[in-house]
């Protein structure tokens, strides 16, 4: 059941003194269940209380909600007209932004719409990338569909291109909740961030959002707080850890690897019209389809980097699906949208 939470939570109690310093923050969640769930704000403002600082939060998060219909909501927009919030956090339906139909006629205008609302408000926006599936899978909502992703990783950068793309239109800042999850993921396969559903998060994943949510809206490190959400102080660290590393070393500039960061990179990926390929300067890129087939060879140059238009040889569009990108013995899987 959804919290009955309205009202700003107060969540220190001299907050009303700290309201002009810097460690004062008062923040809006729109979101669904992905952010009422284990009440992702007050775990947020649990952890900014046990580090002197105040969060005053209210939140808007109907069960599967999407942006757009934040969009034409009167209680979401009444909120954000209020003028008394520092961020809003636009948190989109879990299966929309790996779905390309959905992205760009339904998130994406959502986004724009709302942060231009936002800005009036004198606000900023705040995107929480949320995680992918516990075991990925093909992701479809009406009779639309993601390509069929192979895993939890490969739709979580899904996630993070989508996200990506977005918040740097818009300039507006990124909360990379979904990464802070993957860190722990590959630290530890069986750690229970996903209920049994495998989309929706436990208690421990929704602190670990939280944390993340803390490292980047405060821009304070996270480790070593006392306030564990109801976990336990060695699970409590665990996330703090992954949430600081989370915000400290995922750039805007390409996915990380499952393992060691490799020579060759693709961001974005998935991508509908164009991609950049990074590796060594002067590397050639040899493009295969799902079929082995050489189609397309580009090159690096002094730079390390080159953008693929998604062409052949002769420079006619290929079609949608999977493609090898392969140079100095490393190959990339590309997912190419149509």
């Amino acid at each position: 059941m959804r919290p009955a939470r309205f009202g700003l939570l107060f969540c220190l109690l001299a907050g009303a003194l700290n309201a002009c310093t810097g460690d004062t923050l008062r923040v809006l969640f729109l979101g669904n269940s992905y952010t009422y769930g284990n009440d992702l704000p007050v775990l947020f403002a649990g952890l900014a209380q046990s580090a002197g600082k105040t969060a005053l939060t209210d939140q808007n998060t109907p069960g599967g909600y999407t942006l757009a219909q934040h969009r034409a909501d009167s209680v979401s927009l009444a909120k954000i007209a209020l003028g008394t919030f520092d961020y809003v956090v636009l948190q989109e339906q879990s299966q929309t932004p790996v779905i390309e139909y959905w992205r760009y006629n339904e998130m994406y205008p959502a986004c724009r719409s709302l942060d231009s609302l936002i800005r009036a408000a004198g606000a900023s926006a705040a995107f929480f990338m949320t995680w992918g599936r516990k075991y990925g899978g093909t992701q479809t909502r009406g009779g639309y569909s993601s390509p069929p992703f192979i895993d939890y990783f490969e739709m979580q950068d899904s996630l993070r291109s989508s996200y990506t793309m977005i918040a740097q239109e818009l300039s507006a800042t990124l909360v990379p909740a979904g990464m802070g999850w993957r860190l722990a993921r590959l630290q530890d396969s069986l750690v229970d961030l996903w209920q049994s559903d495998y989309s929706h998060p436990t208690l421990k994943g929704s602190y670990l959002a939280a944390c993340v949510f803390y490292a980047k809206l405060f821009r304070a490190n996270p480790v070593g707080l006392s306030f564990t959400g109801g976990l336990t102080p060695e699970e409590a660290l665990l996330c703090q850890q992954f949430a600081w590393e989370a915000v400290n070393c995922v750039t805007e500039e390409a996915p990380l690897p499952k393992t060691a960061r490799p020579n060759l990179r693709v961001f974005p990926n998935p991508f509908s019209h164009a991609t950049r390929l990074s590796c060594r300067p002067g590397d050639a890129v040899v493009i295969r389809d799902a079929l082995g087939r050489q189609v397309a060879t580009v090159h690096t140059g002094s730079s390390g980097s080159v953008t693929w238009n998604a062409v052949d040889w002769s420079e006619r569009p290929l079609p949608g699906g999977v493609y090898l990108a392969t140079a100095s013995q490393e190959t990339a899987r590309l997912v190419l949208l149509r």
